[in-house]
């Protein structure tokens, strides 16, 4: 699901939502999107605690993130669910409201659902919006995918 929303004299918003199947159960790929679960497969992603001293995946912790760095909130963590839902504000360019839910398959498998929705005010940022085109969404999901699969073939293989 894709939208668009019109944009005012200085901000715009996009929403993308997109999935990917991995294969692994909910419980091995849920911990996968926290904060400190993404260093695992993110390059150079490097988030530094706000509050509490600690990055911990609960509600309400705060973190650093970026270049230019961006504050994140995770607003909801429900793991019964498999539901992680996140605020990111760049103060200069963008905010992002991001959900991640995983939901259970056929044969112990995990499908990941990703929904963003992007709002970026101030000047030149159309090229933050280029990355956020529905090509560029699905294709950002297929990384994700990759990036994800290796890592569990490696944990395997280890």
């Amino acid at each position: 699901m894709s939208t668009m929303m019109p944009a005012s004299a200085s901000a715009s918003q996009v929403q993308r939502t997109g999935s990917f199947d991995l294969d692994c159960d909910p419980e091995t790929a849920f911990p996968l999107f926290s904060p400190e679960g993404e260093r695992e497969w993110v390059s150079g992603w490097d988030p530094k605690p706000v509050f509490p001293d600690q990055i911990l995946f609960c509600g309400d912790t705060v973190f650093r993130e970026g270049i230019p760095e961006a504050i994140w909130t995770i607003v909801e963590v429900d793991r019964r669910n498999y539901r992680a839902e996140y605020v990111r504000l760049a103060p200069a360019s963008h905010s992002a409201h991001i959900i991640v839910t995983i939901e259970s398959t056929e044969s112990g498998r995990s499908r990941v659902i990703v929904s963003y929705a992007v709002t970026t005010f101030g000047d030149g940022q159309a090229c933050l919006l280029d990355s956020f085109s529905e090509d560029a969404y699905a294709a950002r999901m297929r990384d994700w995918q990759r990036r994800i699969t290796a890592l569990l073939a490696d944990r395997r293989s280890g």
